[in-house]
């Protein structure tokens, strides 16, 4: 089975939206009008049936729903790179530092 994080271990994790963003970016996920401003969209490669896949991130941490969508992003792009959370989030988190 998938490893998932959790939103009490992500909350413990000190990244924001904006280190995801910068991440999808340099992993060449493309961004996708959304007309919900408060949601971020990225199209990545395609999957198994020819659609191309979808990240949703939320546009702020501030949101009630914030934690939840991030939780369900950080989930799916793990299992798409076959790596657990933990490490996504660790590469996420380094890759940014490294960019500053």
């Amino acid at each position: 089975m998938t490893q998932q994080i959790s939103t009490e271990e992500l909350q413990t994790h000190p990244f924001k939206i904006t280190d995801v963003v910068s991440y999808l970016h340099q992993q060449g996920w493309q961004v996708v009008n959304h007309p919900n401003p408060r949601l971020l969209v990225f199209q990545g490669e395609k999957d198994d049936t020819g659609n191309p896949i979808q990240l949703v991130l939320p546009s702020q941490n501030s949101f009630d729903d914030s934690d939840r969508i991030l939780k369900k992003a950080i989930n799916l792009l793990a299992a798409l790179e076959e790596k657990s959370p933990r490490e996504l989030i660790d590469i996420i988190t380094q890759t940014t530092a490294k960019s500053s």
